[in-house]
């Protein structure tokens, strides 16, 4: 009995056993099962590490690799085994690390995190690379941190592109802060976002008084509605040019040429617009000034015409209403000489003689003045005038008239000037004339006719040993009927010089002269620019 209770405890325990037995197994069978799966997991994980396109590294709570990920290798150009088991920092420029080891890591450790830290990494070649690290932590079951994950962007060329961008806008600025022109950009509603400093400066103000005030602000008032108007157009496309007045703070205005064009997004939708801005205000005080120099140069050429009109009544009346009683009193006089002279009182007779004379003079007299006064009007007709033969020509003529004068005349070869050969052979004549005349005195008279070019135009000169004159009066020479010498010294009527400066100028040249009383004088004459005197016209 009791052996039949014992086998059956027996029975009981070892299918208790086997029941147990059974149950061990599954559980082993699905330990196995999952150990296989982590493994898979394990090695996909491993896979995707190593193998995705990206920088990844792990490291320890002391900052040491524990792996680094294939393109982490590849990009910095370091084998696995050069780098696991050294500090991360140690890859880092010297001020990267600064900044790992003294702020980034201490706030990852405390953390678990960190975002876009901006670091510089050294490849083994000694290149910089540019690279933002994004971080997270992985924790043990009491919490504490045990390694990380660290993803790492090469952002090399996206910096230098970002850089290229600053240094571009960094020299648009410069330009555009620098620019002679005022540059203002304004919203879709008017209001100006944007000014240089010359825009500033132009309306008397410093740049915030002007930043956000409406464009408009600063338009006089009269020409208000109409640059708001052009304001309206902007939004339809419309760029152009034109000129507005602006109101300074002191009040005053200022004209100014405004070139306007719409800006657009990428969507076409107005966004505003932008304007470069020219200070014309001295140009259109200059165009006010040439239009009143213009009235009063159209006044004075009437005047000038209506002095020519009375200057030829005035030689009207000269050569006719003036000659005509003056014949009448040079006929009489000479018909009372030959007809009662013999008869007259010798006194009476002399009376009758001075008479004759003066009318005789005074006939001269007008005949010079007429030949002043005509002689030089008209259009100037400028040539290649032989300079040397014309002195040549008249000099000989000279010498016909005093053939016994002991006179030496140097006449310097191959001169040539563009001039009115008329108007040259006037002044030739009276210039040599007058050296003929005023070296009459000399025992031996010299003449000298060259032309100087050192002062780089040709200065035409004639140079006598004749009676000369004091330069204090050098101020009368070319002054009509003005005379330095006694008329019983010399003969003449005093205009000869006054008609030479007058041609000189009509060529635009300049005449003047240099004397000692006693040892003769030099006239120095020019003949002006071609380009700007031919063809003139003066009376």
């Amino acid at each position: 009995m009791q052996e039949d209770v014992m086998t059956e405890n027996l029975r009981t325990e070892l299918a208790r056993m086997q029941a147990e037995n059974a149950r061990l197994r599954r559980l082993c069978d699905e330990q196995q099962s999952e150990l296989k799966r982590l493994s898979n997991s394990e090695r996909r994980f491993r896979h995707l590490y190593n193998e995705t396109p990206v920088m990844l590294h792990s490291i320890d709570r002391n900052g040491l690799l524990l792996d680094v990920s294939n393109h982490w290798s590849e990009v910095l150009g370091y084998s696995r085994d050069e780098v696991v088991g050294r500090r991360s920092s140690d890859f880092l420029t010297s001020e990267s690390r600064r900044y790992a080891l003294e702020e980034v890591l201490p706030e990852f450790f405390r953390t678990g995190s960190c975002r876009n830290v901006e670091y510089q990494v050294i490849s083994k070649s000694g290149g910089i690379i540019e690279v933002l690290l994004s971080a997270s932590a992985e924790r043990d079951a009491a919490g504490e941190i045990v390694r990380s994950l660290a993803v790492m962007t090469d952002v090399t060329e996206w910096k230098k592109a970002k850089q290229a961008l600053k240094d571009n806008e960094a020299r648009f600025r410069m330009i555009v802060e620098t620019s002679q022109e005022a540059i203002v950009a304004a919203d879709c509603h008017g209001r100006l976002t944007y000014i240089n400093r010359q825009f500033a400066d132009m309306l008397g103000r410093e740049v915030p008084e002007v930043i956000g005030h409406p464009f408009l602000e600063f338009v006089d008032e009269a020409l208000h509605d109409e640059t708001a108007a052009r304001q309206k157009s902007r939004e339809h496309g419309v760029a152009e040019h034109y000129e507005t007045i602006f109101v300074r703070k002191d009040g005053s205005k200022v004209w100014a040429s405004v070139s306007a064009k719409p800006i657009h997004d990428g969507k076409g939708v107005f966004g505003g617009s932008f304007a470069m801005i020219s200070d014309v205000t001295r140009r259109k005080q200059t165009a006010e000034e040439i239009e009143v120099l213009h009235t009063h140069l159209s006044a004075r050429a009437l005047e000038m015409e209506t002095a020519n009109e009375e200057l030829e009544a005035f030689n009207y009346t000269v050569s006719h209403d003036l000659r005509r009683p003056l014949t009448a009193i040079n006929g009489y006089s000479q018909i009372i000489l030959e007809l009662f002279g013999g008869n007259l009182d010798p006194q009476c007779r002399d009376y009758v003689q001075e008479i004759l004379n003066g009318s005789i003079k005074m006939n001269h007299l007008i005949d010079t003045l007429l030949n002043f006064s005509r002689r030089y009007c008209g259009t100037l007709q400028r040539e290649t005038v032989d300079v040397t033969g014309l002195a040549e020509e008249i000099l000989a003529e000279l010498r016909l008239s005093d053939p016994q004068r002991r006179i030496s005349c140097l006449v310097e070869p191959a001169m040539t000037a563009q001039a009115d050969s008329q108007l040259l052979r006037v002044v030739l004549d009276n210039l040599l004339g007058n050296a003929w005349k005023y070296s009459a005195k000399k025992e031996q008279s010299c003449i000298e006719i060259g032309v100087d070019r050192s002062q780089g135009k040709d200065v035409f000169f004639i140079r006598d040993n004749g009676a000369g004159f004091d330069m204090s009066k050098a101020a009368q020479l070319f002054k009509p009927f003005q005379r330095l010498h006694d008329a019983d010294d010399f003969k003449g009527t005093g205009i000869g010089l006054a008609s030479v400066q007058r041609v000189i100028q009509r060529h635009g040249g300049q005449i003047w002269a240099e004397a000692q009383p006693g040892e003769g004088a030099t006239f120095f004459f020019t003949l002006g620019d071609q380009q700007n005197h031919n063809g003139g016209q003066a009376c």
